[in-house]
């Protein structure tokens, strides 16, 4: 009887021993597909032209209101004291207009770029589940916080070839 429960007991570990998971998870990595699809190649085409452009815009303000300040102080000999320090404060006024026309660009750029960053991953969040529910799959992690595995459970160019084919 007691070498029963023995063979017993030993069956029934090593069978728990050598249970699988059946869950099926794989990664992906989503900056390649923005970085490397055509709807994600032209949405940070277009945002880096916006900043070249913004950039372009305040460089040129920037350079007025260096030049205007030149200008002042090679006035400042010239004019008088009361003249001299209206102009420094108009300096002064147009500079803190610059400011804040500089953080209403960059918040209005930020904003842009966020919306359509958003907008391109409901597009591929829309395919990868369908895709998940297609292949049966459990769950799906983000490359960025996966240290490492196994190059079969990437994901990542069968789901920008779907997004590259949703785009025609």
């Amino acid at each position: 009887m007691k070498s029963f429960f023995i063979k017993f007991f030993i069956i029934f570990i090593s069978l728990t021993c050598l249970s699988y998971s059946s869950e099926k998870i794989v990664y992906l990595d989503v900056d390649f597909i923005l970085a490397n699809s055509e709807k994600g190649k032209k949405i940070l085409s277009n945002l880096e032209k916006k900043n070249k452009e913004n950039i372009k815009i305040l460089q040129s303000k920037e350079k007025i209101l260096k030049d205007e300040e030149t200008q002042i102080i090679k006035q400042k000999n010239i004019i008088s004291e009361v003249s001299y320090k209206e102009k420094v404060d108009q300096l002064k006024s147009k500079i803190d207009t610059f400011k804040k026309d500089k953080n209403e660009l960059v918040k209005n750029f930020k904003q842009l770029r966020e919306q359509e960053i958003n907008n391109f991953i409901k597009i591929v969040d829309k395919i990868l589940g369908e895709y998940v529910k297609k292949n049966g799959i459990d769950l799906v992690l983000n490359k960025k916080d996966i240290l490492m595995g196994k190059n079969e459970y990437n994901i990542t160019k069968e789901i920008l070839d779907l997004v590259n084919k949703s785009n025609k």
